[in-house]
């Protein structure tokens, strides 16, 4: 969760120098060849056929093509604080998907906190200064990359329960090529590579490596250790740490009405989520003494 609630700041220094395509196709690439690296190190097989291979490469499309677009531009145009806390609604938009789906039921406590969530979200949205930094249209685009995110999960939940989640990934990379490639081409074969500054470096290795890959299998290490439940619970530290370390490092100021919101949304999605967890995993009656 470090990993991924400092990646903000470092998208945002990243694109001093560089365009949100040329870092979209410099990820997808070193992304896949280490991730398959990885699998063959670790002996986690990477062979997927038929449906399987087509859902993977779907998931690939949405999860590392569409999304990262959304991403990239949305975050461009907003705060890494605003662009967290509303990219952090993303299991809200799971919850319904899935019960749009028949994966899931919606209790009353989890609608309550949907509707609490996206009040925070409201206000995040509403007070951002459409003159600054942030803008309407960035948020809206991080709220876009949140529910195509949340897509991509519904699709990949199948395939999980029968395929390595390193391995899925390394398989679904090639799918977002046709997103990617049209839209990064150009501009990664125009990037300044010779001029980019050791810092531009820098956070370009911070986004690949340690947010990409080094973030991806400590996740999936930490999921297959406290399951999907204690893994989603972890994930509210992002929004946190992404407010705190702009602030810190590029001196974005924090307003009371997105610190609220902030606070909002957290409590929203938690609501949300404890409930789901709780249903999906009772406690455990206690017993008296043996």
């Amino acid at each position: 969760m470090a990993t991924w609630g400092l990646n903000f700041v470092a998208v945002k220094l990243l694109f001093h120098e560089m365009e949100p395509p040329a870092v979209a196709l410099s990820r997808l690439l070193f992304m896949w060849l280490a991730l398959v690296a990885v699998c063959k190190w670790k002996n986690i097989d990477l062979k997927f056929e038929g449906k399987d291979l087509w859902m993977t490469l779907l998931q690939g499309c949405l999860s590392m093509g569409v999304y990262i677009v959304l991403f990239l531009e949305g975050i461009k145009r907003s705060g890494a604080a605003e662009g967290a806390i509303l990219l952090g609604t993303g299991p809200i938009f799971t919850m319904l998907l899935a019960v749009m789906l028949g994966q899931e039921t919606m209790t009353r406590r989890a609608i309550y906190g949907l509707l609490i969530a996206f009040s925070g979200v409201a206000l995040v949205t509403q007070t951002s200064d459409p003159c600054a930094e942030n803008s309407l249209f960035g948020n809206l685009l991080m709220l876009a990359s949140a529910f195509v995110w949340a897509t991509s999960t519904v699709v990949s939940r199948p395939l999980l329960s029968r395929k390595h989640p390193l391995a899925m990934m390394a398989v679904s990379m090639p799918g977002a090529l046709p997103v990617i490639l049209p839209y990064s081409l150009r501009s990664f074969a125009s990037s300044p590579w010779s001029t980019l500054t050791p810092l531009t470096w820098a956070m370009l290795a911070y986004f690949c490596v340690v947010a990409g890959v080094v973030g991806f299998v400590l996740f999936y290490e930490g999921f297959s250790q406290v399951g999907a439940a204690g893994a989603m619970l972890y994930q509210y530290f992002v929004p946190p740490l992404a407010a705190v370390s702009a602030w810190l490092v590029l001196g974005t100021p924090l307003r009371w009405p997105q610190l609220i919101g902030i606070a909002i949304v957290l409590s929203g999605v938690w609501l949300a989520t404890r409930s789901r967890t709780e249903r999906l995993n009772p406690p455990i009656p206690e017993t008296g003494p043996a």
